[in-house]
C-alpha cells in the first residue's frame, strides 16, 4: 500500500469515526422523539444499537421499554434489570433508581436499597424519597459534593495556571519561573 493510499484510508476512517460520533446523539434524540409520540418500536430501533454498544442513556431507555412492555418489546423485569444494571454500572444515576424499583418488584430488597443509597449519595431526589418512604436513613450527598469540589478545584487550577508568569525560551518552549 502506498503512502497516499494509507493517507486516504486514514482520512476515510476519520470521516467514519466523526460520522458515528455525531450520529449517536442524533439517534438518541430521535428515539426520544419517537418515544414521546408513542412510537415505541421506532424508539427501540434507534436506541438498541446504541445500548448494545454501551451507551448508558440508551441502555436506560431500553430498560424503560422492557419494564413497561411498550410497543412490541415484551414486559420483562429481568430484561429491564439487565439494561438498568448496565447503565447504572457506568454511573448513570437515573438508572440506579430505575434498577432499584425493578429489583424491589423482583423481591430483591437489599440490592434495591444499596442502589437507592448510592443514588442518594449522588443527590438524586427520587432515591432520597424512596429511602424516606422505606424509613431508611438518607446519606449525605457526599459523592455529589465531592464531584462539585473537584470541578471547582480543576476550574481554579486552570485559572491559576493562566495567571502564572511565563517566559518564552529561545528554543520556543514556555517556561514557568519559580516564585
Amino acid at each position: 500500500m502506498t503512502s497516499s493510499n494509507r493517507y486516504l484510508v486514514l482520512i476515510n476512517l476519520l470521516i467514519v469515526f466523526l460520522f458515528l460520533a455525531c450520529a449517536a446523539p442524533q439517534a438518541l434524540d430521535q428515539g426520544v422523539e419517537y418515544y414521546e409520540q408513542g412510537l415505541y418500536d421506532q424508539a427501540a430501533n434507534e436506541w438498541r444499537p446504541l445500548a448494545d454498544e454501551g451507551d448508558y442513556v440508551a441502555q436506560h431507555c431500553m430498560g424503560v421499554l422492557s419494564r413497561e412492555g411498550l410497543g412490541s418489546t415484551p414486559q420483562s423485569y429481568d430484561d429491564a434489570a439487565r439494561w438498568f444494571q448496565a447503565s447504572a454500572d457506568q454511573g448513570y444515576v437515573p438508572a440506579m433508581v430505575s434498577l432499584a424499583e425493578v429489583q424491589t418488584a423482583l423481591g430483591h430488597e437489599r440490592a434495591a436499597e444499596s442502589w437507592l443509597v448510592l443514588g442518594a449519595r449522588w443527590g438524586n431526589t427520587e432515591a432520597i424519597a424512596h429511602l424516606e418512604r422505606r424509613g431508611l436513613p438518607v446519606p449525605e450527598p457526599d459523592l455529589y459534593i465531592q464531584q462539585i469540589e473537584e470541578q471547582a478545584w480543576e476550574r481554579d487550577q486552570t485559572h491559576l495556571s493562566m495567571m502564572r508568569p511565563r517566559i518564552k525560551g529561545n528554543d520556543g518552549q514556555t517556561y514557568y519561573p519559580d516564585n
